[in-house]
């Protein structure tokens, strides 16, 4: 609704008070009548979402003004607090009864109107600090969501001054607010690298904060980004599950790992204990982020192990010293173990095509597979010989499969063997039989 006033009723419109209509809403005419039903038709039907709105003079007249006002009417049917009973006053204040604008929208009945950006953290958290009117809703759901968004780099811009800065509406839009469950909802997780991606990929909101704006377009050809929004991995991280959500902070050299062994959890313990780590954190150094990047992360590859020419070892260990050493043997046994492996696959693939059965033997295989993956988990630790040890163990396994295949192969030649020698034998008997007939159809020889 829009506050009685000549600007925002044009001259010679004539204005009705009596039930149903408010001060400042256009008199209904012959011609707009029809248009007016329709319009409180879909009316009615967004209000029935929940009883507080049934006689909400807010919705009538919105719908009634048409335009930008009546779509606010028409999101809000979507809206999460819609669905949970709440509507227009709770946000916003005045009195939803009175069909008076001066009534409905007076500031002395706690009418507050829309907030400035700034104002917007508080706005929402009105409520949503509210643990005993959370409950009410859903007591499931945070409510410290205020206290950690004042923390964040969002929080600390905004108080400064800076308008151009993320807040709940930035994120979870306004007026259909919809659940993080919903696939439509911005804070979905297959939604959210793009809702962060509206301001964190615009170059102009970027600049006073010196932020790059490529980091959306790096993340969706990353092993992560491919992952979710391509495979559809809801698991899969995005912006929040390593910046964070309501406290977001861009991870610095110490806490970057913690957020990495979320995930990584074997790589991360294994980090921790290694001689990498006093080294990293007395160079300031980012662990991970090192060796793999950051928003641009892809699948690790054996050949950067070592001190091949793909190798990101040889970046800081030179020929002849320890760790030159240690990877250059850490390399060879992974190789081993990959070769193996792959060697006994192709085997029992080849074997499984010509009608062998070798589920076991693949069954088997997976168990090849855990150890070579595990292996080269074991490989953060930098500690040569927890790669050999785990590397001999799935090795005894390998062979055994690999043997397995070897023997799948040759029945796959015996059974061949087999059906030629049983294709000639077949082939004389039918010409000795045919030899047989066609002396038999001649009768007997005439002496």
């Amino acid at each position: 609704m829009q506050r009685r006033a000549t600007t925002n009723v044009p001259q010679g419109v004539p204005t009705l008070r009596h039930r149903g209509y408010s001060a400042g809403c256009r008199v209904r005419t012959p011609r707009t009548t029809s248009i007016l039903a329709l319009v409180a038709f879909f009316a009615l039907g967004f209000v029935a979402v929940s009883a507080q709105t049934d006689s909400s003079s807010c919705v009538v007249c919105h719908t009634q003004l048409g335009g930008d006002y009546a779509a606010v009417v028409q999101r809000f049917s979507n809206d999460i607090h819609g669905k949970n009973g709440l509507s227009c006053h709770n946000c916003h204040g005045g009195d939803p009864t009175s069909d008076d604008v001066d009534i409905s929208m007076n500031k002395a009945k706690g009418f507050l109107g829309a907030p400035a950006a700034q104002a917007i953290p508080e706005f929402c958290g009105r409520c949503h600090s509210n643990p005993g009117f959370i409950q009410r809703y859903n007591p499931s759901l945070p409510t410290d969501q205020l206290d950690k968004y004042w923390t964040s780099d969002h929080g600390r811009q905004i108080k400064a001054g800076n308008t151009k800065v993320a807040q709940c509406v930035s994120c979870h839009s306004v007026h259909d607010i919809r659940s993080v469950k919903d696939p439509l909802a911005p804070v979905y997780p297959l939604n959210v690298p793009q809702t962060c991606a509206h301001c964190h990929s615009n170059k102009e909101i970027m600049a006073s904060a010196k932020i790059p704006t490529d980091q959306y377009d790096k993340y969706k050809s990353s092993v992560h980004g491919i992952a979710l929004l391509v495979k559809g991995d809801l698991g899969a991280p995005a912006c929040n599950s390593c910046h964070g959500n309501h406290a977001a902070v861009p991870p610095g050299f110490s806490s970057i790992g913690r957020v990495c062994y979320q995930c990584h959890l074997v790589e991360g313990e294994r980090f921790t204990l290694s001689p990498h780590k006093p080294a990293f954190d007395a160079l300031q150094v980012e662990e991970c982020v090192f060796c793999h990047s950051q928003h641009d992360i892809q699948h690790p590859t054996d050949q950067e192990l070592g001190v091949g020419q793909d190798a990101l070892c040889v970046e800081c260990h030179d020929k002849g010293d320890k760790g030159y050493e240690a990877a250059a043997l850490m390399s060879r046994e992974i190789d081993s173990l990959r070769v193996k492996y792959e060697t006994a696959l192709a085997l029992l693939d080849d074997a499984e095509r010509k009608g062998v059965e070798v589920s076991e033997a693949l069954f088997s295989l997976r168990d090849v597979r855990t150890g070579l993956v595990n292996a080269r988990a074991l490989i953060h630790a930098f500690n040569p010989d927890t790669v050999t040890t785990a590397v001999t163990q799935a090795m005894v396994l390998a062979n055994q499969v690999q043997q397995e295949g070897v023997q799948a192969v040759a029945e796959v030649k015996h059974r061949r063997s087999g059906y030629y020698i049983f294709t000639i034998i077949t082939i004389v008997l039918v010409l000795v039989l045919y030899a047989w007939t066609r002396a038999t159809d001649r009768g007997p020889i005439e002496k």
